[in-house]
């Protein structure tokens, strides 16, 4: 049975009740294809509360498979747990990265119910030299006793930090828990407190001490990990976040619609699992626009067609854009001139560096530096060496159909 929804009033509420949530890291109104890690994250806190220490756990993957909703997921899951956790995104600013840090340990009292807990926390940061904590109601401030609140002495405040996590995780494995710090786009953290976080990682484990490391980044995350501590390669449970398989997409889809009190119809649902290819935030972008092209249910296969463009455009500007923006002039040729190549089989496993100085009539030495700079922005990266692919699934797809200039104004400041 078709239903039909005609008035002005219900059409605009029917959008406003989309269950879509198209955007960075906003959480899906059903999450998919997930089940592995959330069963690997049960072990752990189930060994957490046994008294049992395991490894830190990595996610890498492209842009848009869902990292960041997965460490959520992830974080909130301990904390469901009662456990004490920290949840920061990396910038690679020192400074800030180091505040986050703080500020969040000061907080993870707050999650747990043990009294006795809590009160450890507090004598824990009172007892830290040079380190103050005022924590009333909602208000934090850390500082140091020398220098700026931001604390402009990175050695201080790797050995306060150590000093905090090591106490924190005793006073947790006291009380049955687990310190666990949550790290989103951690290829971005500056090689002196990445390095500093894995020696503490690998320094509790080898006391037995309950300090876990959640991390999520780009594929080249263990490259990074392993070149600031050659022994991080055994400090964690590496995993690799992909596309969702065909099934899994399409219940995506399903779900999240019913939680609306609708449905695709068959033709729909196959061309919505086409276009978004298996990555859930081309899910929430396609989901979202089919859903407010369409007044019936079930919805059917030209509401999505009418949907695409928005759709694209939506990712165009929320994905796209920013990023070819951030590369410089130069490093937008060399952008244009992987895109140029059309090949999906080199999209999907990288394309041949040669090749790509082929095309640009350059010799591949001359290029090293540009490739390295798009690297480390985190537009590309080596899958392998020898070749370099995308971090955004879509892009070349993005260059070729948008054509945008190599010399508009970039953004110096990315």
């Amino acid at each position: 049975m078709v239903e039909h929804i005609e008035s002005p009033v219900e059409i605009s509420l029917l959008k406003a009740l989309n269950p879509f949530s198209p955007g960075a890291g906003r959480q899906p109104a059903t999450l998919v294809g997930r089940e592995h890690e959330l069963e690997l994250m049960d072990l752990l806190l189930a060994r957490t509360k046994a008294k049992r220490t395991s490894q830190g756990i990595i996610y890498r993957g492209l842009r848009g498979v869902g990292k960041t909703v997965l460490l959520i997921r992830l974080q909130n899951m301990a904390q469901k747990m009662h456990m004490p956790t920290v949840r920061i995104e990396a910038t690679g600013n020192d400074t800030d990265d180091y505040v986050e840090l703080f500020k969040g340990l000061a907080k993870v009292s707050r999650n747990v119910v043990n009294t006795k807990f809590r009160q450890r926390i507090l004598n824990i940061f009172e007892n830290v030299q040079s380190m103050s904590v005022n924590v009333l109601g909602n208000g934090m401030s850390v500082m140091k006793s020398t220098g700026d609140m931001y604390g402009n002495m990175p050695h201080s405040n790797a050995y306060q930090l150590e000093l905090l996590i090591e106490e924190i995780s005793q006073a947790a494995q006291d009380s049955d828990l687990g310190l666990f710090v949550f790290i989103d786009e951690f290829q971005e953290m500056s090689s002196e407190l990445m390095g500093t976080l894995i020696t503490l990682q690998h320094r509790m484990g080898q006391e037995n001490l309950p300090f876990y490391i959640v991390g999520v980044g780009l594929p080249d995350l263990p490259e990074a990990l392993t070149k600031s501590r050659s022994y991080a390669e055994r400090l964690f449970d590496y995993r690799k976040v992909g596309r969702l398989s065909y099934e899994d997409t399409a219940l995506g889809f399903q779900n999240t619609v019913a939680k609306g009190g609708r449905k695709f119809n068959d033709e729909a649902l196959e061309r919505l699992v086409e276009d978004s290819q298996g990555y859930p935030y081309f899910v929430q972008a396609y989901g979202a626009a089919a859903w407010n092209q369409s007044t019936i249910s079930p919805i059917p296969l030209e509401a999505v067609e009418r949907g695409e463009a928005e759709a694209r455009r939506s990712l165009d500007e929320g994905l796209y854009a920013s990023r070819w923006q951030r590369a410089t002039p130069a490093g937008r040729t060399y952008l244009m001139a992987m895109a140029s190549m059309n090949d999906r089989e080199d999209e999907e496993n990288g394309y041949a560096t040669g090749k790509i100085a082929e095309c640009m009539n350059r010799d591949p030495r001359e290029l090293s530096k540009m490739r390295g700079k798009l690297i480390e922005l985190g537009l590309i990266y080596s899958p392998e060496r020898g070749k370099v692919a995308f971090t955004v699934p879509g892009m070349a797809d993005f260059i070729r159909r948008v054509k945008p200039s190599a010399e508009q104004i970039y953004d110096k400041q990315s």
